[in-house]
């Protein structure tokens, strides 16, 4: 039987995987919902199922994350979670389970022990071949490897910032702003300035909605609050010009790493980088006039990318069908 070949993204928000010959499978949370028993971890629900049981806790029952900033959480937990998303992808008219390879794709800023932690979760999973590769790296599959590209993957918990030329990354980083701290910080601003609480799920609703980086702006939305001390019930009307003062000093500090990241493109590939722009991808990248904002400040075109939430397990497909441009690359490591 033919092997299953599957390019896997593990987010700290959500997994994505795409299937050689099929593509997207899986795009679902990065969460699940298990029972213990004589050490014994059971799943009950994962992805967007797990939902339900925040509404309507259930006695016995445990809502685990299982991916943070790209690093596995919960051991055990990853592992129910991919058996079942894996399964996804299988033949449902299988007398034999085929063989499994996978390309996970992991942020440029973790380490050895934590890739090893990836591989590990994955083979107990039911993969029978890992191979590690760079997210950077698999954006650039997506978009034509081959030429240069100036990446930002704006996840939850990072941002993955890296110049890709024709043999790899040239230049990368990972730091520590994403689409969570800004939600953060709107939940903090609540607090602050509105002696009001929210739940961080009515937080990032409000940076969704109102979230821009627009000065022109002028939405509204009405929020249900609870009162600090109090905890009375009540409700506050939010502005957009309110959010955008509350996030654009942690996007101000994003600009000022890419500004940096901009002095390391060197010659051979400023041409495709000036031609191309900067490309943006990752949940984060959703944030509406992220893209209209970077470009004023970098004065250098600056675009979102299609399906920015999915892209990088579309590009980690790209090197499972074009073997010889992955077996080239110096920052594509099989652990074995």
């Amino acid at each position: 039987m033919k092997a299953i070949e599957l390019a896997i993204d593990l987010g700290s928000t959500k997994t994505s995987i795409h299937k050689r010959g099929s593509g997207l499978v899986v795009n679902d949370e990065s969460k699940v919902v298990v029972a213990t028993k004589n050490n014994k971890m059971t799943l009950i629900e994962s992805g967007k199922g797990a939902e339900r049981y925040v509404r309507q806790p259930v006695q016995g029952c445990q809502i685990l994350n299982t991916i943070d900033g790209g690093v596995i959480t919960n051991e055990r937990a990853c592992v129910c979670m991919l058996k079942d998303y894996i399964s996804r992808c299988l033949p449902g008219n299988a007398v034999f389970k085929p063989r499994i390879k996978a390309l996970a794709c992991v942020g440029c800023g973790i380490s050895l022990t934590e890739k090893k932690d990836i591989e590990k979760a994955l083979n107990m999973a039911g993969v029978n071949e890992v191979s590690i590769i760079e997210s950077p790296l698999a954006v650039a599959g997506a978009l034509g490897f081959g030429r240069g590209h100036f990446i930002v993957d704006i996840g939850s918990s990072k941002t993955e910032i890296a110049i890709v030329g024709r043999d790899g990354i040239v230049a990368g980083c990972s730091v520590d702003i994403g689409g969570d701290k800004l939600t953060k910080a709107i939940a903090d601003f609540m607090v602050t300035e509105l002696g009001s609480t929210i739940s961080f799920n009515v937080a990032e609703k409000i940076k969704r909605d109102l979230g821009t980086m627009y000065d022109n702006n002028n939405m509204t939305m009405r929020v249900n609050v609870r009162k600090v001390g109090s905890q009375r019930a009540e409700s506050e009307i939010i502005s957009s010009r309110e959010i955008r003062s509350v996030i654009e000093p942690h996007v101000i500090d994003l600009l000022h790493i890419i500004y940096n990241m901009s002095f390391q493109i060197p010659e051979n590939l400023a041409e495709d980088v000036w031609q191309e722009g900067i490309v943006l991808c990752g949940g984060g990248s959703c944030l509406q006039g992220l893209s209209d904002y970077i470009a004023k400040f970098m004065q250098l075109h600056c675009y979102k990318v299609d399906d920015p939430t999915t892209v990088v397990s579309r590009g980690g497909l790209y090197f499972l069908e074009n073997s010889t441009d992955f077996a080239k690359l110096l920052n594509v490591v099989n652990y074995k």
